[in-house]
């Protein structure tokens, strides 16, 4: 089969592999689109630790194509999407329902081999099937949805609660969205003017868009979603949130910043870490299918498997949002 392979940082080629046979409890996809995600791009440029060589990728549309001998819970040709990280059910944290920490947690494209191929094995368990109604377009976007509707489930938005989205990325568009469903008080934060357009067609009720503005905003802000996982991000939501504030965070950045701690204190603040999903895909399926959450306006292109590197080389480009690529 075709395969994009990571053979070390920086070096991906499209090459021809052996088909995955799947195991005893797993399923083997045909894969039909894949999305991009910053994850991806990490591993690419070494910045988040692989075992290389390996085929990268975790958000996709497959087609069931053959059975492990003991898969039993899809159909050949039932259409399907992909929870990647696949947890042990066991440790202490997985005990407690907290199944996005798990101690034994294999990452789909980082720790065993993507999506970004013709075909995938991947266990029954962590698969979902879609309804006829939903595109593979809008599909794709179960997992990156699952993401935004976690940590709104960590601090569910209120109607009259004034909310900051910062970071108008992917995932912040899509908490945006969810937010939405629930307040019409919704500002959205980016450097980006483009993202800021998108914003306000998303709901956005208003936008900042500068480092002055932010710094002159007033601290006035009830819920605040950090999504960028920029270095100085955490901070200035700090600065921004008002008393009594729930922040959360969904942005990792790359390394440790100091934090104010006086002013955590001093505005009562509560601080939360939201860590991918755990039980969201059901719903986030259903936000998509019911239209509820729009994902189509965030497509900013879809490529074959053979402009992967070329578009990993260039994932900041400020134009982009969420690339799909078509397989094969």
């Amino acid at each position: 089969m075709k395969a994009a392979v990571i053979k070390e940082a920086g070096q991906l080629d499209v090459e021809a592999v052996a088909i995955p046979k799947p195991a005893e409890k797993e399923v083997r996809l045909k894969i039909q689109l894949a999305g991009i995600c910053g994850s991806d791009n990490s591993v690419y440029h070494g910045k988040l630790p692989a075992y290389f060589p390996i085929i990268p990728g975790h958000e996709a549309i497959g087609i069931v194509e053959a059975l492990g001998v003991s898969a039993n819970r899809f159909q050949i040709g039932q259409r399907v999407t992909i929870h990647p990280n696949y947890f042990c059910g066991h440790c202490p944290p997985c005990q407690k329902g907290m199944t996005n920490v798990c101690r034994s947690k294999v990452r789909l494209g980082i720790d065993c081999n993507g999506v970004f191929a013709e075909y995938a094995t991947i266990p029954e368990a962590a698969l979902y099937p879609l309804p006829a109604n939903l595109t593979d377009r809008v599909a794709v976007f179960a997992e990156p949805l699952a993401v935004a509707a976690h940590a709104m489930r960590l601090v569910p938005v209120q109607s009259e609660d004034r909310v900051l989205i910062f970071g108008a990325g992917v995932i912040g568009q899509l908490t945006l969205q969810l937010a939405r469903l629930k307040s019409r008080h919704i500002t959205a934060c980016d450097l980006v003017s483009s993202r800021l357009d998108l914003a306000r067609r998303m709901g956005a009720e208003q936008t900042i868009g500068d480092q002055e503005s932010m710094t002159a905003s007033e601290a006035s802000f009830d819920v605040i979603f950090e999504t960028s996982g920029a270095p100085a991000g955490l901070e200035m939501a700090i600065q921004l949130a008002a008393p009594g504030a729930k922040i959360v965070l969904l942005g990792i950045p790359g390394e440790s910043h100091p934090v104010s701690t006086v002013q955590i204190v001093r505005k009562e603040l509560q601080i939360f870490g939201s860590m991918i999903y755990t039980d969201e895909f059901e719903q986030s399926i259903e936000l998509l299918a019911s239209g509820q959450v729009k994902a189509e306006p965030l497509i900013s292109g879809v490529i074959p498997l053979e402009q992967l590197q070329e578009n990993l080389e260039n994932f900041s480009a400020p134009q982009r949002m969420k690339t799909l690529v078509k397989i094969p």
